[in-house]
């Protein structure tokens, strides 16, 4: 018989602000890892020749799948036709790109990769501006507390750490409580990968404006990956809500945004 044995609801925040010390941390990061990142890009690029095949020739290929093959523009040209043009305009770019790595890169009064530096600290309001209204509003913090992603990971692998991480103010308990649905000896490698893939789909439904098909396709995603990994005890996990199915999906009824779990034993 059929039994719905959790079902929590996770809100996701507008948004989550970056405390001073992980913003200090980004910069700090950047900054000591400058003059490594700029010789692996020479590494990567160090000449034209490179620069063509990496930078032109793989944004070509990148970009072909995009282009309908039977999309002709308003001056008549194929998408073949625009693909090569864009990539002959960006095989013409080296120089440009050539000149302004060396200007970022470049050492100033004994100091290497001063202005990329000096980027970097004009650009930590800017990144603290951006993490805090997407990708933390998924994960949280340890400053002002985790958010959904860790709680739902947590919350599907049975830990029960994850009911004293639920926020009085935006989780709501309906049935049960945390329950591991994860086959046996694969929860850590679950709570792994689970936390970013709920981010990025967090953080993709966010930025489309939490477009209806956004949501379901990654509501599929989210759901195909957990039923690869749950225990036949308990009904597969879908990507839409049916009291008699288990599910993790995002759900936007604005102005709320959250993720909602339902666990059915079977």
């Amino acid at each position: 018989m059929l039994e719905v044995v959790s079902l929590v609801k996770l809100g996701i925040p507008d948004f989550h602000p970056a405390s001073e010390e992980m913003t200090k941390r980004w910069v700090k990061g950047t900054i000591d890892n400058a003059v490594f990142a700029c010789k692996q890009l020479r590494s990567r690029i160090p000449d034209r020749g490179a620069f063509e095949k990496v930078v032109a020739d793989g944004s070509i290929k990148k970009w072909q799948p995009l282009i309908d093959s039977n999309f002709v523009s308003e001056s008549e040209r194929s998408s073949r036709d625009i693909m090569i043009l864009q990539g002959a305009n960006i095989k013409t770019a080296y120089n440009k790109w050539d000149n302004k790595v060396a200007h970022l890169y470049e050492p100033i009064n004994g100091e290497e990769a001063m202005r990329f530096k000096e980027k970097v600290h004009r650009c930590r309001n800017l990144w603290a501006n951006q993490v805090q209204r997407k990708t933390l509003r998924m994960t949280g913090d340890k400053v002002h507390g985790v958010g959904a992603g860790p709680i739902a990971a947590y919350w599907l692998t049975g830990l029960l750490k994850a009911s004293g991480l639920l926020r009085e103010n935006s989780d709501e308990v309906l049935k049960g409580g945390p329950v591991n649905v994860v086959s046996e000896n694969m929860r850590t490698n679950f709570r792994a990968a689970l936390v970013p893939k709920l981010t990025q789909s967090g953080v993709l439904i966010i930025n489309s404006g939490y477009a209806p098909e956004t949501i379901k396709h990654q509501n599929t995603v989210i759901n195909d990956f957990i039923s690869g990994l749950q225990r036949n005890s308990y009904a597969e996990f879908q990507p839409t809500i049916d009291p008699a199915k288990s599910y993790c999906v995002f759900i936007w009824e604005e102005p709320l945004f959250r993720l909602e779990i339902q666990v059915v034993r079977v």
